[in-house]
């Protein structure tokens, strides 16, 4: 299948339309000078153990409602149950398809995921917006349209397809950098083990292992994850993390399993070049 349409779209929120709007937002939340077991509050849009957004505090004894199942409680792309055409919710099945649809053009396959293999990051998934009813495109007015979001490390760039799913076709691809949706599930587990095996994760490690009783935090599946983007365009940050934005950058909330949370959120893992930054 070859797209019917290519373009290119830099850093502006209108560009990428509803999905890629959706998905945009701020960190907004207050940090300190060292990791501390305390009350946390997330961010109103904090990606969670479901992909949902959240809001309000989540105290420090307890932990949010568990949504899911895994080794590590992160951030999931899966889309709702429901039906199968109009404006209905997707299905996992769609989300499936669309992505293999998506992922048909060899010029992503060039692209690399968040571990420096083969192919993009794979972020989300929604439906696009109805085509225009008066235009030349009335008639594919019916059409299942989705766009599914990929981020290319090996480019920096966020990428937008497309997908007819009634046709079985990429209709656009559009890409753009300084644009920053929240983490995925394999973003935000890299992020917090690049950040357990940094110096700056010494007050995460020690916090941990007082939480625990003398146990060693050395993996990401030892801890419940929210992550947030975080981008010098929207937020004031040292020149040491200058580049965030135009690279993946990721802050993390972190939480003991079955414990507190610990507060890591003036800290920030730069995915593209796989180092740790500190905001104060």
């Amino acid at each position: 299948m070859t797209d019917q349409g290519e373009g290119r779209f830099l850093a502006r929120r209108g560009g990428f339309g509803r999905g890629v709007r959706r998905a945009l937002w701020g960190g907004g939340v207050a940090v300190a000078a060292t990791a501390v077991m305390i009350g946390i509050t997330l961010p109103r849009d904090a990606s969670g153990d479901d992909h949902s957004t959240t809001g309000g505090p989540a105290a420090a004894s307890g932990a949010p409602e568990r949504q899911g199942t895994g080794s590590a409680e992160v951030s999931r792309n899966d889309a709702p149950r429901g039906g199968q055409s109009g404006r209905g919710p997707l299905t996992k099945a769609e989300v499936d398809r669309a992505k293999s649809i998506a992922l048909r053009r060899d010029a992503l396959r060039s692209a690399e995921d968040v571990g420096g293999e083969r192919g993009p990051e794979y972020l989300d998934t929604d439906l696009a917006e109805p085509a225009d009813t008066t235009g030349p495109q009335a008639q594919a007015g019916e059409a299942r349209r989705v766009e599914v979001l990929f981020y290319d490390y090996g480019h920096d760039r966020l990428v937008k397809k497309t997908v007819n799913l009634t046709t079985g076709t990429v209709e656009r691809t559009d890409t753009a950098t300084g644009m920053q949706p929240p983490p995925s599930n394999d973003e935000t587990r890299q992020a917090a083990a690049l950040l357990i095996a940094d110096a700056l994760g010494k007050g995460l490690r020690a916090d941990f292992t007082a939480a625990t009783k003398g146990r060693e935090l050395t993996s990401p599946d030892q801890l419940r994850l929210r992550g947030i983007s975080f981008n010098t365009a929207e937020q004031s940050a040292p020149a040491g993390l200058g580049k965030c934005g135009e690279h993946r950058c990721v802050r993390l909330f972190t939480q003991v399993k079955d414990g507190p949370w610990i507060d890591t959120t003036n800290l920030v893992v730069d995915l593209s070049d796989r180092t740790v930054g500190r905001i104060h």
